[in-house]
């Protein structure tokens, strides 16, 4: 039994999943994807859906078109006779979902992806291969920096699932709750991307993490509050493991700032709300801390 007067449903409002309706659809449009790029492509989804930390019902959906018989020049060292381009590769994509009747007028490129608008949004990441076409690393294009690009999203998804699993189940829940946090506070997404918010908690000691989420919650914010300060950033690896997430390159170090700022400022209303002496001050000071 919880120590706390915040109700189970003040956490849930943080901590739930898409609906099943949600997760439905996500399934039949990834399918409907991969069944018309063919069996040349390996495409699997990637992001919040694919590693269940999703919030509401969020339209975007992340999936990966592994183009199962190219590999990397950059990445493996190999020169090819007729090497295919990013161009090229795109194009295809971009082709065959453009000619299929569930797709047709509705694509898009994007930086890295081709972009589908149906009944919600799917990026359509292409990539190649560095060793096993069903392995990570794979090598992904941004099209803005003009060069090939590392990805890892089966490794991430592996030590998230690992993750959750050392942590009772919790630790997806509390990623949840974060990202609802964040979306409150910069309704825009610009200051705490997604991706940041799940490698910090996941950068968290498996022993902060509690059944209570009231109380893991309050325990995580409190441990990003004081052991990882703005400045000097430490060094804070994604899930994968490939990337600091608090350097230049990633994470804007005014935008961190404002971020751990605010969690600051929202540690000490979490404190609040558990020391509450009834339930509708829990709630308050609960809702507070999630700017509502």
């Amino acid at each position: 039994m919880a120590d706390h007067l915040i109700s189970d449903a003040e956490i849930a409002r943080y901590s739930r999943t898409p609906s099943l309706a949600t997760v439905t659809a996500v399934a039949s449009l990834q399918n409907a994807i991969r069944d018309v790029l063919g069996s040349e492509y390996e495409t699997f989804l990637q992001g919040s859906y694919r590693n269940d930390t999703s919030i509401r019902d969020l339209n975007d959906v992340d999936i990966v078109a592994v183009l199962k018989g190219t590999f990397s020049g950059p990445f493996t060292g190999r020169a090819f006779p007729q090497p295919r381009t990013w161009p090229d590769i795109f194009g295809d994509v971009a082709r065959r979902l453009a000619t299929s009747a569930s797709f047709r007028g509705k694509t898009s490129f994007g930086n890295r992806c081709v972009r589908v608008t149906s009944s919600r949004q799917a990026d359509v990441v292409p990539a190649v291969r560095i060793t096993r076409y069903d392995e990570d690393p794979i090598a992904i294009y941004s099209f803005r920096e003009q060069k090939e690009k590392l990805s890892y999203p089966r490794t991430h998804y592996d030590n998230s699932v690992a993750k959750h699993k050392r942590t009772g189940q919790t630790y997806k829940a509390v990623v949840r709750m974060f990202k609802n946090w964040a979306a409150n506070h910069w309704p825009s997404g610009s200051v705490a991307r997604s991706f940041h918010l799940e490698s910090l908690v996941y950068s968290v000691p498996d022993d902060r993490f509690s059944s209570d989420l009231g109380l893991a919650f309050f325990r995580i914010a409190y441990y990003i509050e004081t052991l990882v300060p703005p400045s000097p950033a430490p060094v804070v690896l994604s899930v994968a493991g490939d990337k600091d997430i608090l350097s230049a390159a990633e994470w804007n170090a005014t935008d961190y700032a404002r971020f751990h700022a605010q969690v600051g400022r929202s540690t000490t209303l979490l404190a609040a709300a558990l020391e509450a002496k009834s339930q509708s001050e829990a709630s308050k000071f609960w809702r507070a801390a999630f700017n509502e």
